[in-house]
């Protein structure tokens, strides 16, 4: 993860903004969970790894909101630095309703600037447009990196969950394990929903049935002399 954090911790102007990449977040991120072994505590980690990306995602996305907003608002006195602050810090609330933003930006600066309240909060909800259009192509990277680790770790949880040589205990784990790898790998915005353990403690159906042997032939039922 701190590969990937890297690259967001990075970003403090907005030169260094627009030259960011997503596609390299992504790159690193993989590259960290790619060597993960396929492992039931590896799983649980990896999880916490996706959903900590997610979070600092919206950390960054606030960061760059603040960014555009003063590079959008220089000389601008209608919105002061307590509001940008505040806007910044509330920007991924505003996902699905940048209205609503325009209207309670344009009713702050208003009260400064009557004549340029429009023009405030277009640019206001402009920026806010960018930010949140870069945090969607962020969390789509990582749950698409999400789905290739699920589907990658599906056959291995096979395997664990009917391996006779395992007890039943651990085979039952590995079956949970086993149904939200599918899910994810299905619906991978799912791991935004709950931490790892909390969702495979939901899986309680039929095990996964035992992988048995194969039946010797005769020839090999026959001792040799």
């Amino acid at each position: 993860m701190r590969a990937a954090q890297e690259l967001l911790d990075a970003v403090h102007g907005l030169a260094q903004l627009e030259a960011f990449e997503p596609e390299r977040y992504r790159a690193r991120l993989a590259e960290v969970l790619d060597g993960e072994p396929a492992t039931l505590d590896a799983l649980d980690a990896a999880d916490d790894t996706l959903r900590g990306a997610l979070s600092a995602i919206d950390t960054f996305s606030a960061r760059c909101m603040r960014i555009r907003l003063d590079h959008a608002l220089a000389g601008d006195t209608s919105v002061a630095t307590p509001l940008r602050k505040v806007l910044a810090g509330t920007v991924t609330s505003y996902v699905g309703d940048l209205g609503l933003l325009g209207e309670r930006v344009r009713a702050v600066a208003a009260r400064v600037d009557p004549a340029g309240a429009d023009d405030t909060a277009d640019r206001v909800v402009a920026a806010a447009r960018v930010v949140l259009a870069d945090r969607a192509a962020l969390h789509d990277h990582v749950l698409d990196v999400a789905r290739q680790l699920a589907n990658a770790r599906i056959d291995a949880a096979r395997a664990q969950a009917r391996d006779r040589h395992n007890e039943e205990t651990l085979r039952r784990r590995w079956t949970a394990a086993l149904r939200e790898l599918e899910q994810v790998a299905a619906r991978p915005a799912r791991i935004a929903e709950a931490p790892w353990r909390d969702r495979v403690a939901t899986f309680l159906g039929p095990d996964e049935p035992i992988e048995e042997p194969p039946e010797l032939s005769l020839g090999e039922l026959i001792e040799p002399y």
